[in-house]
């Protein structure tokens, strides 16, 4: 252990001490910074496998989210979304660090390529950052995938997906993906990762153009469901 990481282990006792890690969700007394308690968890910790032929996906081979998009978990994401809130991201990627191997199933993960849902150019220098970025990157290169945080970029502006009905979602989001990095994509399997996924048409829209630049798959993880 190096004099930093040493310092850093100190100063992070030293602040468990005299201010108590507590979970995000109802503040009582947990082991570790950003983590949630097992009440909470056992509460809206909701795995599941989503599926693509049903939401109109065809270009998803495979898609998982992780928890529902209500309480603690809406309330963090809106934070780090809409009120600049950087530091609501570490309890959420937290909830990823914890999804085990049969919650995962179905996705490539070592040895594949992570690609986020991009913002717009415009959001993105408004916010400062891409909270999927935030959420997911450490995470998946930690899992062995190479992380491009630039392979999909957004065409045009869209608005936002939250305030219109599944046909205005649609034709808001068609055609507004395309693949800047072909070569980092083709021949490889794609994780898509995601804050929230609702019909599913933002997910088919990036998987299409990441499909185009001849990618062997595409399967995506979210967060959450709603």
């Amino acid at each position: 252990m190096n004099w930093r990481s040493g310092a850093a282990a100190w100063l992070e006792a030293a602040l468990s001490l005299v201010f108590p890690p507590q979970c995000p969700g109802c503040g009582s007394e947990v082991s570790g910074r950003s983590a949630w308690c097992t009440r909470c968890l056992n509460e809206f910790w909701q795995p599941r496998s989503l599926d693509t032929a049903q939401r109109g996906m065809p270009h998803v081979d495979e898609c998982r989210a992780l928890t529902g998009y209500d309480g603690a978990v809406r309330k963090l994401l809106h934070g780090l979304k809409f009120e600049r809130r950087r530091g609501d991201a570490a309890p959420l990627a937290w909830l990823v660090a914890m999804a085990d191997e049969a919650e995962l199933a179905g996705l490539h993960l070592a040895g594949g390529v992570a690609v986020p849902v991009p913002l717009s150019a415009l959001r993105r220098e408004e916010r400062g950052y891409n909270q999927v970025e935030l959420i997911f990157a450490a995470w998946c290169r930690e899992q062995g995938m190479q992380w491009e945080g630039n392979a999909l970029l957004r065409r045009r502006d869209t608005a936002p997906q939250w305030e219109l009905d599944r046909k205005r979602r649609q034709e808001n989001i068609n055609g507004a993906f395309y693949c800047n990095a072909p070569q980092k994509i083709r021949h490889r399997h794609i994780l898509l990762v995601d804050d929230i996924v609702t019909t599913g048409a933002t997910l088919e829209q990036c998987a299409l153009a990441l499909h185009q630049a001849g990618a062997a798959s595409v399967r995506a993880l979210c967060l959450a469901h709603d």
